[in-house]
């Protein structure tokens, strides 16, 4: 397989250093594939297109073994693991541009995203002490979705919590540093 869309290759979809570090499969299966390509389409596709610039997929696909290792210790609920544990069509994807240095950062893609597309959820994730979030995590579910908006940061102990995303809150998470 070459792509998965038209600016997202299987190689980029299916990259992780951590499944390479500990030799993980994180190969899809069939019904994975199918929500990646739907992902893609829905919400990476439309955001690249409009910008005309190359973008960073930090995160697209987490097999069941790589999203419960340690060193990832993600959610088994997380939405990466595009639709492992039910019948719902859904897949997620983290999109980072500050990697091509591109002239956009993290908050427009964010942006552009909220006010542009169908989604399920979207994070601002891990916000600094300026505002500006570490990446954009995007998610869709064909037929059910939320339109979800939410800030993931670490509280006090360093435990990942999430708020809902507006000004306000953002405000007071970044004041909270």
């Amino acid at each position: 397989m070459e792509s998965i869309s038209k600016h997202i290759s299987y190689k980029e979809s299916t990259r992780s250093s951590t499944a390479k570090r500990y030799n993980i499969d994180n190969s899809p299966s069939e019904f994975q594939l199918k929500n990646m390509k739907m992902v893609a389409e829905e919400c990476f596709e439309p955001l690249r297109e409009h910008h005309g610039k190359a973008l960073f997929v930090s995160s697209f696909l987490r097999s069941k073994a790589l999203n419960e290792h340690p060193a990832i210790g993600g959610s088994t609920t997380s939405q990466h693991l595009q639709g492992l544990y039910s019948k719902l069509e859904e897949g997620a994807i983290d999109i980072d541009a500050d990697v091509y240095n591109n002239g956009m950062d993290n908050s427009d893609i964010f942006h552009w995203l909220k006010d542009n597309v169908v989604f399920d959820q979207l994070i601002y994730e891990y916000p600094n002490k300026q505002g500006e979030n570490s990446w954009t995590h995007v998610s869709y579910r064909k037929g059910a979705n939320r339109g979800m908006m939410l800030i993931a940061y670490k509280n006090s102990e360093g435990r990942t919590k999430y708020a809902v995303y507006n000004k306000e809150n953002l405000q007071e998470i970044i004041n909270n540093m």
